[in-house]
This record gives structure tokens, C-alpha cells and sequence, in this order.
């Protein structure tokens, strides 16, 4: 680093005459205080400028930047449920119960009345935002285009910022201890083992109604896994016969579980690693998302500029912004919501969910 450093400082005093001997100094300088350098990153203030990307727009021999990380995305959409609400006060979703289960009738008696009621949860919608606000000029100066690529990538994060507000919905420490309370059909802590994949699927098939007299027909369940894991949740699909069984059996655990779905926000410690089960959303709905009608996902917008030319051109970039001080306002909105339970948090209906703590083989 300082050979380079050396070559470029050589560079600069070749072209002295050419830039003049003051701005030859300013840039030596700037060159020598790089090593007292510590920022990893130019830093957000309420409206960047030019100066916030110092290190971007500075002269130098070479500039292009690196791809974008790639993030993992969750796949939530498979198994929960959607709602949407028509406007930010809650809405009501009810279910009505079933008959009482029949009884014997005695020769001339009457048939004893049974009667029916309807329960009903609620939860509504929310808003969440942020902005970013950025001169015309730093605009001007972008001459590789990473700034104006911001209103992209502040989708990526309202997209990011969805994953983990769903996976919140469930994954957390109130419900995990809910469903823990409730036995060992709603909760166990094996390890994602064949056998233990087993106890919860039996788990699941063994759900009794709300009435307790009939025993859930749930078809189709779901693996929700963190991504660390898939491998191992593969490896038990894939398998054609089950390990460690005295009989060396088929592995037919596989024809139980419909579909693996990651997410990549289930907090796991250590070697505890958590692992879900799912209903299928057509069947029971989990875990509910709702959405403000008209509004399916996150959106960005741009503030409208308040400019208007009489004479003369200007720039593009000086038209994006207002005209009071030149600032072009980008801004990224999300109006999500889901159940928030003292219990449950956000799981709507407990019967269509198993959980394992993952901490005993």
C-alpha cells in the first residue's frame, strides 16, 4: 500500500505544472492523511452531499465498484396466510364451532340442545418507511451510477425488512413458550432428526378440534427451517430408507412433509436450532399477513419536483430536485400487519403449528 501510494504521489508531482503547485500540495496532502483514515464507509447525514462521498468522487487512476451481496430471502409467502384490510382500523375474521358431539336419546325423551358460537381474532395494518434525501449535484457527480441505484436497493431492504417482520411473527420467545405449555402435540426439543420429524408430524396429525370431540384432517405440512438446516433437511428427504430403525425401513417420512421452506431469520444459539411445522395456508391460517388494500408490497417513490424552467435549460439532475435547496427526496413505504397476541403474537391459529427447540438429540 505504500509503494502505491509512493507511485501516485510521483504522479501528481509529474503533473504540477499542468495543475499548479497548490493543488498539487492539496492533493499530496489528502493522499498522506489517508493512513489516519478509520471511516469503513461514507456515513448518512439527513441530506447527502458531495462531501459524503469523498472517498467515491476523489481523483484516482481506476474507480468501479463491487456487485451487491446477495441476500437470502425468505419464502413466507408459501405458508402463510394472506389478508388484506380496507383501511387501518382492525378488521374482525371469525369462525363458527361445530355442533355439540350427539348423545343418547332415551325412548320419548327429548334430544338435548347443543349450541354454536362464533370466536373471532383481529388485527390490522401498519405503516413503515424511510427516506433519503441527496443533492443535484452528487447526482451530477455520479459518473458511475452507484448513487442512483439507491431507490432500487431501498427495495431490497423493505423486501428484507418483510422477512424478518414475518418471521417475527412466530418465531419468537413468547410463542415458543406458548406452544411448550401446550404439550407435546404443539411443541417437543428434538433435533431435526428422521425420528424427531416423525413425532411432530404425528404431532400434527393428532390435532383435536376446537370442541375436542374430532381429530384434525390436516393434509399438507410444512418444514420451516433456518438455512443452516437445509442440508440436513435434504439429506432425510433424499434418503430412501430411514436410518437407525431395526427393520431398516422405507423412508416414508417423506410422503408426509409437502415442501422444505427456508428462513433465513429464525434465531438459532449455538447448537440450539429451532425447526417448524406448518399447516398448509389452505387448510389452517398459521400465521396471517395482511396488507392494506391497493398496496400488495413495499413501493418507492420520488418527491415531485417543484421546478419549473421560464428561460433558459438546466440539467436533468437539477430538475429532479426542489427549489428551495436542490435536494432530490426518495423515500421506500411498507403497510404490513399481522395478529399481536399477549400469547401468540402473531401465530392466528395455534393448531395449524408444531415447534422444536432443537436442543436434545
Amino acid at each position: 500500500m505504500r509503494r502505491i501510494k509512493q507511485m501516485i504521489e510521483e504522479l501528481i508531482l509529474a503533473e504540477k505544472d499542468k495543475i499548479g503547485t497548490e493543488e498539487a500540495d492539496k492533493r499530496i496532502t489528502a493522499l498522506r492523511e489517508l493512513d489516519a483514515y478509520k471511516q469503513s464507509g461514507d456515513q448518512f447525514s439527513e441530506t447527502m452531499t458531495i462531501a459524503h462521498f469523498s472517498s467515491y468522487f476523489q481523483d484516482a487512476l481506476s474507480r468501479m465498484f463491487y456487485e451487491q451481496y446477495q441476500l437470502k430471502q425468505g419464502a413466507w409467502k408459501s405458508y402463510t396466510t394472506s389478508d388484506t384490510t380496507p383501511d387501518f382500523r382492525d378488521v374482525k375474521r371469525f369462525r363458527m364451532t361445530l355442533p355439540g358431539t350427539l348423545l343418547r336419546r332415551r325412548e320419548k325423551a327429548e334430544a338435548k340442545a347443543t349450541d354454536i358460537y362464533a370466536g373471532y381474532i383481529q388485527y390490522g395494518v401498519e405503516e413503515f418507511a424511510r427516506q433519503f434525501d441527496v443533492s443535484w449535484q452528487t447526482i451530477i457527480n455520479d459518473d458511475l451510477g452507484e448513487i442512483q441505484k439507491t431507490p432500487q436497493r431501498m427495495l431490497q431492504v423493505a423486501t428484507m425488512f418483510e422477512d424478518q417482520f414475518v418471521s417475527a411473527l412466530y418465531d419468537n420467545a413468547t410463542t415458543q413458550a406458548t406452544l411448550a405449555g401446550l404439550g407435546a402435540p404443539y411443541a417437543g426439543t428434538g433435533r431435526l432428526t428422521a425420528a424427531n420429524l416423525a413425532i411432530g408430524v404425528n404431532g400434527m396429525r393428532v390435532r383435536p378440534d376446537p370442541s375436542g370431540n374430532y381429530v384434525m384432517n390436516i393434509r399438507t405440512i410444512n418444514l420451516i427451517i433456518p438455512p443452516v438446516l437445509e442440508p440436513q433437511a435434504r439429506m432425510i428427504m433424499a434418503s430412501s430408507q430411514l436410518p437407525a430403525t431395526a427393520l431398516n425401513d422405507a423412508n416414508v417420512i417423506r410422503d408426509y412433509i409437502a415442501n422444505i421452506y427456508v428462513d433465513p431469520y429464525i434465531a438459532t444459539a449455538g447448537a440450539d436450532i429451532p425447526w417448524y411445522l406448518f399447516a398448509g395456508p389452505s387448510e389452517i391460517p398459521t400465521v396471517t399477513v395482511a396488507r392494506l388494500d391497493g398496496a400488495p408490497g413495499p413501493f418507492v417513490m420520488r418527491k415531485r419536483s417543484n421546478i419549473e424552467m421560464l428561460t433558459g435549460s438546466a440539467p436533468a439532475a437539477f430538475m429532479l430536485g426542489n427549489i428551495e435547496t436542490g435536494d432530490i427526496e426518495y423515500a421506500v413505504e411498507d403497510i404490513i400487519g399481522g395478529w399481536d397476541d399477549a400469547s401468540m403474537v402473531g401465530v392466528t391459529d395455534f393448531r395449524g403449528i408444531y415447534y422444536s427447540s432443537g436442543t436434545t438429540p
